[in-house]
């Protein structure tokens, strides 16, 4: 497996996104993985990481990959222990949606650099889902205008896989809005902009069934804004998995990540033989 770590340029803090390639002996006809976090998220290669394990399961079926990790103004995550709040606060305090969205133009735009002429699949997980949504609607610029940068100029997208995202943050959940970034979300009609704008070859969504940040509603409603016909969009219930695809029934596993790869694979081998 080779594995390379390099950055492009990022809107806070160290002002670096980093990206880690994953790749082997690439098929000459696979697209580009781009792999989105969530919220405060950490991607990296280091044992036990939920985006470098799906990368590098992607990139065993000989298709290059990409993780990206949003610029912050601390990577120390461990230094925190258990307590995600006060993590989120020393990395991120000061950081906006707009200044998110812009890290992820940023990487989509050096990932796509980095393998020129593939077909590129964006793959984000809840706050990445949305983001991915924005970019592959073209509705990233009106965001980045407000953080005082450059829009960025995106490739096209070929597909979208998102996991754990929705419109509207459950009622019990919304504490955790006053986390940085979320906090400056504003309205979700953006959203539904952006997902009414896009052109794409397929679209799933994976929703986990003991998701307890967005209710299935609220991602169900961002599936029908795509403007795709029905049959190239589909719905898919993991029963038993929490919100962060980490846990089957309350116990750690991997295989929701399996699961759902293996759902993708076969949906892009489908359509490469139509």
């Amino acid at each position: 497996m080779n594995i390379r770590c390099k950055s492009c340029p990022g809107s806070f803090g160290d002002k670096e996104v980093l990206l880690h390639y994953f790749d082997e002996e690439t098929r000459a006809d696979a697209p580009l993985f781009l792999l989105l976090h969530g919220v405060h998220g950490c991607a990296s290669s280091v044992e036990g990481n939920k985006y470098g394990y799906l990368a590098r399961l992607i990139a065993h079926k000989r298709f290059p990959v990409c993780a990206a990790e949003s610029s912050r103004l601390r990577r120390d995550r461990e230094t925190f222990g258990d307590d995600r709040p006060a993590w989120a606060v020393a990395s991120f305090q000061g950081k906006t949606f707009a200044m998110e969205v812009f890290d992820a133009s940023s990487a989509l735009a050096a990932a796509a650099a980095e393998y020129p002429g593939r077909k590129i699949v964006l793959w984000g997980f809840s706050l990445g889902g949305l983001l991915s949504v924005l970019l592959a609607g073209g509705e990233s610029g009106r965001f980045i205008r407000q953080t005082g940068l450059e829009p960025i100029t995106l490739p096209g997208v070929d597909a979208l896989v998102i996991s754990g995202s929705g419109d509207r943050i459950r009622a019990e959940a919304s504490a955790g809005l006053a986390l940085p970034i979320l906090n400056s979300l504003g309205s979700s009609e953006v959203i539904h902009t952006a997902a009414s704008k896009v052109s794409l070859s397929f679209a799933l969504f994976f929703y986990g069934g003991c998701d307890g940040t967005f209710d299935e509603e609220s991602s169900r409603r961002i599936l029908r804004s795509l403007r795709l016909d029905e049959e190239k969009k589909e719905f898919h219930i993991l029963s038993g998995v929490d919100h962060a695809f980490r846990t089957v029934n309350g116990t750690p596993s991997f295989e929701p990540l399996e699961q759902m790869l293996g759902i993708t694979m076969a949906t892009l081998e489908r359509r490469r033989r139509t």
